[in-house]
C-alpha cells in the first residue's frame, strides 16, 4: 500500500520482533471498577471483528505490576483455551484492578494484540499519581486494514469508543514490537523520522503519565469531556481546522471524533503533503500535549525525543 511502509524485522532466532500495525488505544482517568463492563463490551466487539481464534495466548502475571520496574513480577505466556478465557474473565470481574495482555503468538510479535491497565481506586487518588490513568489498546495487522478497508476500521473504533468513558483515544499506524531489543530500537530510529505518521507506542509507560492530556495528532482522534472543556464544540473545532481536510463528528455523551482523511498516513518520500491535516490539528492541540520526559525513552537522546514529539509542530 502506498499509504505506509511494510516493516518486518526478525531476531537472531528468526522470530518476528517488530512490524507495522494499526493501533486503537484509549486513556481513561477512572478506576477499573468503573470500566470493567464497558471494557468487556469493547473486547467482545474486537473479538467479533477479528475472530476469537486470532488471540491464542495471555500473559499470566503474578505480583504487583509496575511498568517502570517489573523485577518482582513473575510472568508466563499461557494458552487462551477455555481455562485461559475463564482466567481472563475472572480478572476483568475483579473490582480492585486488572492487567491484561492477550497475544496472537507466544514468542513473537503478532498482528493481533490486546493490552489493558485497569487501575485501583487508591492508585488514582494517591499523592503524585494525578496523571496515572487506566488504558487499553487493541492492535490490528495492516493486512486486516487492507482486506476490510478504512471505513470498516473507523466503524469498529467508533463502536469500541462508545463503550468507554475515555478522556482521549486515537487510531494510528504504529511500530508493533515484541520487546525493546537493540535491533528493534535501531529499526524504530531508522524509520520514525522518515515516516512521522508511525506512532512509537508504550501503553504501560503512557498509562502512568498521560492524565487528561493528548499524545498528538493521529488518523482518528477521540476526545472526551475533560478535553472538550478546553477544545470546545464540534463546530468550534471545525472552524479551527478550517480547510485542512479534517472532519469532526459529535458522537454524543460529550465525545468527539476528529478524522484526518480516508486512510491513515505515515508521510515519507513524496507523501509529506498528505500530513497537512496532522500538522494543523497538532497546532490546535499544542497546549494540551503530553511531553515525554523520561531519559532514554526508546533510546532517544533528549534532542531526538523533542524532535520526535514536535514532529508536526516544528
Amino acid at each position: 500500500m502506498e499509504h505506509y511502509p511494510r516493516i518486518r524485522r526478525h531476531d537472531e532466532d528468526g522470530r518476528l520482533a517488530v512490524r507495522e500495525g494499526l493501533l486503537l488505544c484509549f486513556f481513561m482517568r477512572r478506576p477499573h471498577e468503573a470500566l470493567s463492563d464497558g471494557l468487556r463490551r469493547a473486547l467482545n466487539l474486537y473479538l467479533e471483528a477479528v475472530g476469537p481464534e486470532k488471540l491464542g495466548w495471555y500473559l499470566d502475571s503474578r505480583g504487583e505490576y509496575d511498568p517502570e520496574d517489573d523485577k518482582d513480577v513473575t510472568a508466563e505466556m499461557r494458552p487462551l483455551d477455555d481455562r485461559g478465557w475463564a482466567r481472563v474473565r475472572s480478572e476483568l470481574n475483579d473490582s480492585s484492578g486488572c492487567v491484561l495482555q492477550l497475544d496472537e503468538h507466544r514468542d513473537q510479535v503478532g498482528g493481533f494484540h490486546v493490552e489493558y491497565y485497569g487501575r485501583q481506586p487508591e492508585t488514582l487518588s494517591s499523592p503524585g499519581c494525578e496523571h496515572v490513568v487506566s488504558a487499553v489498546s487493541f492492535w490490528l495487522p495492516t493486512e486486516f486494514l487492507e482486506e476490510r478497508g478504512p471505513a470498516r476500521i473507523k466503524t469498529l473504533a467508533t463502536d469500541i469508543a462508545r463503550q468507554l468513558p475515555f478522556d482521549s483515544g486515537y487510531v494510528s499506524l504504529a511500530f508493533n514490537a515484541l520487546a525493546r531489543f537493540r535491533n528493534v530500537i535501531e529499526l524504530v530510529h531508522a524509520h520514525c523520522f522518515r515516516y512521522p505518521g508511525m506512532d512509537v507506542h508504550d501503553l504501560g509507560r503512557a498509562s502512568m503519565v498521560m492524565g487528561t492530556r493528548v499524545r498528538g495528532a493521529y488518523w482518528l482522534n477521540f476526545y472526551g469531556r475533560a478535553l472538550l472543556g478546553s477544545l470546545g464544540t464540534a463546530e468550534a473545532l471545525r472552524q479551527e481546522l478550517g480547510a485542512s481536510g479534517a472532519s469532526v463528528e459529535d458522537l454524543g455523551d460529550d465525545k468527539l471524533l476528529v478524522s484526518l482523511g480516508e486512510w491513515p498516513e505515515t508521510g515519507g518520500p513524496e507523501r509529506d503533503a498528505h500530513l497537512r491535516p496532522y500538522r494543523v490539528l497538532a497546532r490546535v492541540l499544542e497546549p494540551h500535549l503530553y511531553e515525554e520526559r523520561q531519559r532514554s525513552w526508546f533510546g532517544f537522546s533528549r534532542d531526538q525525543l523533542r524532535r520526535w514529539q514536535r514532529r508536526f509542530l516544528d
